[in-house]
């Protein structure tokens, strides 16, 4: 089944190549990215990507008091193409992490959907830390953040979608897809059921089981400061993630290896596309034009 990831990103320029580059080795078929305004490069890459077919995306700036991100993800689901069977509502902090021996999700996905009457999945997520990181480090994401939070901390109670588009009326938060009708799963394949305190978007159960969402919350104190703190929440009016959100989320307790072992099998998709980039004419590659975005994108690969 086709699988495109969906989501909106602000300023994630030093994100974004492994991002995109890791989700295709593990079987994403493409991008719907809607931008919230970037100015740090990202939508000059993200152009350059869009180019070469990788990507589609969408301009979507912020109206007023009004918080973009349910807005995109209603654009996104009423305008996506009709041949995209399933989309994964995540954001650029989020890695889907197949739990199957082959490091695929296809085999996960082959099993939830094959059933007809099955619309959405429920992935919960993995949440990591700062591996005790004060200043961002040269290396992938996904080998510097190995030490994560245990399976039972309430934050993985969290989890986000993957849907069936063309079932899906709306989101009702980033984590919850509204259905016109059909079964919600969670990843072990059972109905979904939702906490019974905090509602739609939080699982009563963490369900580890075919793919899960690594979520890189805070990385180190330098990037969780001059990024998720300063862009505050794309979704909910005046949330400001502060001194208490990082040492809430930064839990170090336990190492896990599964994303870090697609290290090399990332790299080489981030050089691919990069060599793909540089290939295109001066008139079409944004950054030909612009030395330290493509000094920044290398030194990204390594």
């Amino acid at each position: 089944m086709k699988l495109f990831v969906a989501a909106i990103v602000k300023n994630e320029m030093n994100a974004l190549l492994e991002w995109i580059a890791y989700h295709r080795v593990v079987g994403v078929s493409g991008f719907i990215i809607a931008d919230n305004g970037s100015n740090d490069g990202s939508r000059a890459f993200l152009d350059g990507l869009e180019r070469l077919g990788v990507v589609t995306v969408i301009d979507f700036p912020t109206v007023g008091e009004q918080k973009p991100q349910l807005p995109a993800y209603e654009h996104i689901l009423r305008s996506c193409s009709p041949d995209i069977d399933l989309l994964a509502f995540i954001d650029a902090d989020e890695f889907l992490v197949p739990l199957e021996p082959e490091q695929s999700i296809t085999t996960s996905l082959s099993r939830w959907f094959s059933d007809s009457s099955v619309n959405a999945v429920a992935m919960n997520w993995a949440n990591f830390g700062s591996n005790g990181e004060v200043f961002t480090e040269e290396g992938l994401v996904i080998e510097r953040f190995t030490q994560r939070a245990p399976k039972n901390f309430h934050a993985n109670h969290n989890f986000k979608s993957i849907v069936r588009p063309s079932i899906t009326s709306r989101f009702s938060n980033p984590h919850h897809a509204e259905l016109d009708h059909g079964r919600y799963i969670d990843a072990s394949g059972n109905d979904l059921i939702l906490h019974p305190k905090n509602g739609k978007g939080v699982s009563a159960e963490v369900v580890w089981s075919g793919v899960r969402v690594n979520h890189y919350v805070v990385k180190s104190l330098e990037e969780f400061l001059l990024g998720k703190h300063l862009r505050g929440s794309a979704a909910t009016a005046k949330r400001v993630k502060h001194k208490a959100y990082f040492k809430a989320h930064d839990r170090n307790d336990e190492t896990c290896l599964l994303a870090a072992a697609l290290a090399p099998k990332v790299k080489a998709e981030m050089a691919a596309l990069q060599a793909q980039l540089d290939a295109l004419p001066e008139e079409e590659s944004p950054q030909k034009s612009d030395s330290w975005l493509a000094t920044r994108v290398k030194k990204l690969i390594g």
